[in-house]
């Protein structure tokens, strides 16, 4: 993992100072004259959603007094003038690139999906184009599908091979896993898919075992970069084609804002899981606490949470089959809690490769605010202000 602190970034952007982005469309870049109307380009990813990004264009030609992509256009001229259905939804592939000139990078390949077309009473009108990426795709059919002494993983990773009734693939890109949490995963003896998406069931599952999922995009100037989706923990391998880098932002130097949240307000000493043995017709019953070896992130912060009068969290609603089971489901809602001790926002200078799923390390803030943060969503926003990056990130100070 290599460190890089903005002055350094700085260097390899060439100062910062001429922050660019492309568009395209179908393989092809927005035409110079459309690429001028683009008034604010924006890209949200997170490990909870899927990435959107968003365009808001000027739609006033002030040379023929006419709205210019929505609002005059006839039967007609939506045959024969490209710009009237250059933004409609649906129809084309998007690719998005943010960066700076000379270093732009893929942020998301998706479709447009609304457009929202403003025509206020003073002022000229503007467009607003929203879209997706590809995973929304997956969203088109609901399906039923049961495993059978399988881990987590393991299902995840056989989602991205199956195919439709139609022979076509129901995932658009393969799924990758962390192996060595696989081998820690409990085998589930039976596991069913109800009349869900593909993408829902697993964001399902990512709750189930406090992991996460997030879209690597395929960018050329990555060595080994392809499209792939990663499912597990947070603190899992690198994926191969993700640039190795960690930011470490300082407040006073590189951090624009900070907000940190420090909040005991969730916290329990221990999750206790009871379910009921099928097989040997005894209660299931398994007790995770905070003084489980496992548990080594945010250590230093320990020592609050014992002045704290924390309580028992016992679950009962969910479905386990084996003692191994039950105890990896109460670490998992354990360590979630603990990972959200401290959550914080924070904006910096634009910084493409900042994305959900990457770290950052925090500096210049004291002891309970300093260390290394887990990002779990970004805005990346290019506009008449330049470029920003905001983040939503939680502390995993983890040894």
């Amino acid at each position: 993992m290599t460190i890089m602190t903005l002055a350094e970034e700085s260097k390899r952007q060439g100062g910062f100072y001429v922050p660019g982005f492309e568009v395209h469309i179908e393989g092809a870049r927005l035409p110079q004259d459309v690429l001028r109307d683009v008034i604010q380009i924006t890209y949200k990813d997170g490990i909870k959603e899927i990435d959107s990004f968003e365009l808001t264009v000027n739609n006033w030609d002030s040379s023929i007094k006419s709205f210019k992509y929505v609002g005059s256009e006839t039967p007609r001229s939506l045959k024969e003038n490209p710009l009237h259905r250059l933004f409609e939804p649906c129809r084309k592939e998007v690719k998005v690139l943010m960066g700076y000139m000379g270093d732009l990078r893929v942020m998301v390949t998706g479709h447009f999906t609304s457009m929202k077309p403003n025509f206020p009473s003073s002022g000229a009108s503007t467009l607003t184009v929203l879209g997706l990426n590809v995973l929304h795709r997956l969203r088109n059919g609901q399906r039923t599908t049961t495993w059978k002494n399988k881990t987590d993983s393991e299902i995840a990773r056989q989602i991205g091979t199956l195919h439709d009734q139609n022979g076509k693939k129901r995932f658009p890109f393969p799924i990758d896993i962390d192996e060595t949490a696989k081998n820690h995963e409990p085998e589930l003896e039976y596991l069913t898919q109800n009349n869900q998406y593909d993408i829902d069931f697993l964001f399902g599952r990512t709750r189930e075992r406090g992991y996460v999922v997030f879209v690597q995009e395929a960018d050329k100037k990555v060595r080994g970069s392809k499209s792939r989706l990663y499912f597990g923990p947070s603190d899992g391998a690198k994926i191969p084609g993700l640039r190795d880098v960690t930011f470490k932002l300082e407040w006073g130097k590189s951090l624009i804002d900070f907000k940190p949240l420090l909040s005991t307000a969730r916290q329990v000493q221990s999750v206790t899981v009871h379910h009921w043995d099928r097989r040997t017709r005894q209660p299931i019953k398994e007790k995770v606490t905070l003084q489980d070896s496992r548990f080594d992130c945010n250590r230093d912060l320990y020592e609050l949470l014992q002045g704290c009068d924390l309580q028992e969290e016992i679950i009962t609603d969910e479905p386990v089959f084996t003692r191994k089971q039950a105890r990896e489901r109460a670490f998992a809602i354990l360590s979630d809690r603990l990972k959200e001790l401290v959550t914080v926002s924070g904006t910096s200078i634009g910084l493409p490769d900042l994305r959900a799923g990457q770290r950052v390390q925090i500096d210049g803030l004291g002891a309970r605010f300093n260390g290394m943060y887990f990002i779990t969503d970004t805005t990346h926003e290019i506009g008449d202000g330049g470029y920003i990056t905001r983040f939503n990130a939680r502390r995993e100070n983890c040894k």
